[in-house]
């Protein structure tokens, strides 16, 4: 190949097709158009040695990166960058502590800086994960990741178009993050609103896509289905544009399919992708990448050949395989596991969809949330385990949940190892019970305390003993709780013995009740009704998301006025502004530090979605199905963390169902009034 400095430049005033194909082969000139000032041959000079350099870092994006970025990469991050640089359909397999998304950041970087029109979005389950990605981003162009010491992120940042005179180029707005250069290259996040982003065109990533749903991965990738080299069309002149000239235009990099995740389970869709483009990539088919890279990688990193510091430590990895042995196997070696597939009663890809960047709550932080507490005691093979939900009303009034604590009585304190026993259970249950509660007078903000009162725990006992008055760790007296209803079926005499004891426990008999509340579990959960706390990746902190109210108001303001202006009728006022309202609300990021006990619950509830996905149903003969651990499973994973979630969908579901009963109905008189009819016509003869 020539090398740029090598060639010459030919002025010609004009050419004919059959003259283009010949010179098309001729790689000693490049013919340009004639310029009413000539150019001199520094400046000509000056042009080739930039051609030269472009092409130069073109074709080696980890020079590059480490010339102009000021950034060593790993060995295996090198090989993920060169060995994908321009390849249509990537997979990467990584482990957790990888580094995945800095990776990504920088490809995407380079790629926006070394050629032009470089349109990429950045896709996941929900907008937090895209936008987890778009941040790390940020912080690289802003030279804000302590351990890239000395790193130049500031020649990305000069490149971006900054459009508002009081920001720094990236735009954070509700319906997605955003950035652009002015070569006209751009990134933006994708949340899981697939609707309205059909259409659209260009490089896509998907991000932690271990369990998206197919119609995502279908319709966000058909954007990088276009071949960017192809062009039709007429000249300036207005000349049709034959395949000879076309073959003179500038190509560009081809739009990327990027599939980027720790391993899912065999029956995802990113399973598949991973066999199918494996397959093609032995075969030798240049269009696919496969790059795996285990946690063993992650342990013994390596520069250039020599050894560096580990990115993880080893007892990190061992806690995990301990805490959740399935999910170890997935995020650590990259082991493809099998949940219940087609038998599951709840699929992974829901929970993820459901599942939020958020800090765990240990407390009422407002003393005005909402809080039920589910409990499954046991005292031999099973762990004790609680588990926390708020239950709040959204802008329609109805009553959702989100997951915000789960503890296991094994893990309340750091140094403990072994089950608590049943007065400690009950002690721990009272605190708890007093943190959610806030000073909310007679547990007013406890909804419930449903406890598990099947044969193989100790459920009723502890109900009996949680009914007395009892005495806090600052020497301050609480009244009991009691199941009310439960005493007065079985006559005990329970609320004439305790009179203070306040009306919150709810006994629920398996037998009875199991059935129903799994029921109630899968259509809650399937109904997007109850949420969790995002996987959490033991980094110590989280990333959070939050809209900025002072900000949004003032955005909010100018485009009332704006639209005022336009004597819009009332009713598409209303759908403009809130549609506008959608798109430019502000988002602000935050980082959260996270204590021990922060950690364990996000790993707890991390092991619950890991029960629910393994759960199945029994269709049994009499009608009333069972619900189990799917064999493979047993032995390996236990059930009591699901069955406290299924209890707390159960609550939900009636809470939901009372809402609607009691709900005011309108007045009919009200209705008949707000409808329009033909005068002459008396309301109530159209309706006799």
């Amino acid at each position: 190949m020539k090398m740029a400095n090598d060639l010459k430049f030919k002025i010609i005033e004009s050419i004919n097709d059959e003259e283009l194909s010949q010179i098309f082969n001729d790689d000693r000139y490049i013919y340009v158009k004639p310029t009413i000032y000539a150019m001199s041959e520094r400046k000509l000079e000056s042009l080739k040695n930039i051609a030269r350099i472009q092409k130069y870092y073109q074709c080696n994006p980890v020079r590059f990166i480490e010339d102009f970025f000021n950034i060593t990469l790993l060995d295996a991050q090198a090989y993920i960058v060169q060995r994908t640089w321009n390849c249509p359909n990537v997979l990467v397999l990584a482990s957790r502590a990888f580094g995945k998304s800095t990776v990504i950041d920088l490809i995407l970087m380079a790629k926006d800086m070394l050629f032009c029109n470089v349109w990429t979005y950045i896709a996941s389950g929900s907008g937090s994960q895209a936008e987890q990605t778009f941040m790390t981003l940020e912080r690289l162009a802003n030279d804000g990741i302590a351990e890239m010491r000395n790193s130049t992120g500031y020649i990305f940042k000069n490149e971006m178009e900054i459009k508002n005179a009081a920001g720094d180029g990236f735009s954070h707005g509700s319906d997605g993050f955003k950035y652009s250069l002015y070569n006209q290259s751009f990134t933006q996040t994708l949340n899981s609103n697939i609707d309205k982003k059909r259409g659209m065109r260009g490089s896509v990533v998907f991000d932690e896509c271990g369990f998206l749903s197919e119609e995502m991965l279908e319709v966000y990738g058909a954007f990088a289905a276009v071949n960017k080299d192809f062009a039709t069309g007429r000249d300036r002149n207005g000349k049709a544009i034959d395949p000879v000239r076309l073959r003179t235009f500038a190509t560009n990099i081809p739009n990327q399919k990027f599939y980027i995740s720790s391993a899912s389970s065999t029956d995802t869709k990113y399973y598949r992708l991973y066999r199918e483009f494996a397959k093609k990539q032995l075969i030798g088919d240049r269009n696919y990448c496969v790059v795996q890279v285990s946690c063993d990688v992650v342990l013994n990193p390596t520069v250039h050949g020599e050894a560096v510091n580990a990115l993880l430590k080893k007892g990190d990895i061992e806690t995990a395989q301990k805490t959740n042995p399935e999910n170890a196997r997935r995020e650590y070696y990259c082991e493809f596991t099998s949940d219940a597939g087609n038998e599951a009663i709840i699929r992974r890809g829901v929970i993820t969809r459901n599942s939020e960047t958020r800090v765990p709550l240990l407390y009422n932080d407002t003393n005005k949330k909402k809080f039920l507490l589910t409990f499954d005691p046991a005292r031999n093979r099973d762990n004790s385990i609680i588990t926390v939900i708020e239950i709040y009303q959204d802008e329609n009034n109805e009553y959702r949940g989100r997951i915000v604590n789960c503890v296991n009585m094994i893990d309340v304190s750091i140094k403990r190892r072994t089950p608590m026993q049943t007065p400690d259970q009950v002690d721990y249950l009272r605190q708890l019970v007093l943190d959610y509660n806030g000073d909310a007078p007679s547990y007013g903000n406890i909804e419930a305390i449903m406890i598990d009162a099947g044969a193989g725990g100790s459920g009723k006992v502890i109900a009996d003993m949680l009914m007395q008055d009892w005495e806090d760790s600052r020497g301050k007296i609480h009244p009991g709780f009691i199941d009310k209803e439960t005493d007065r079926q079985l006559g005990t005499g329970y609320a004439n013995k305790y009179p203070n004891a306040v009306d919150k426990v709810r006994l629920m008999e398996p037998s009875k009740y199991k059935p129903i509340m799994y029921e109630a579990a899968i259509e809650m959960t399937n109904s997007d009704l109850i949420s969790f706390t995002a996987d959490y990746d033991n980094k110590g902190y989280l990333t959070l998301f939050l809209t900025d109210d002072k900000e949004t108001k003032e955005v909010k303001r100018q485009i009332e006025e704006r639209l005022k202006k336009e004597n819009l009728p009332d009713d598409i006022y209303a759908i403009k502004l809130k549609e506008e309202l959608k798109k430019s609300a502000v988002v602000k990021t935050k980082m959260a530090k996270l204590d021990p006990y922060q950690e364990i619950a996000l790993a707890n509830i991390d092991a619950l979605k890991e029960e629910l996905v393994n759960m199945r149903r029994i269709k049994r003969e009499s009608g009333k199905d069972s619900f189990e651990l799917i064999p493979e499973k047993v032995g390996r994973l236990h059930d009591d963390r699901s069955y406290t979630y299924v209890m707390c969908s159960f609550y939900l579901q009636e809470k939901r169902l009372e809402n609607i009963r009691t709900r005011k109905k309108p007045n009919a008189q009200d209705i008949l009034s707000k409808l329009q009819v033909n005068p002459g016509k008396p309301l109530d003869k159209l309706f006799s």
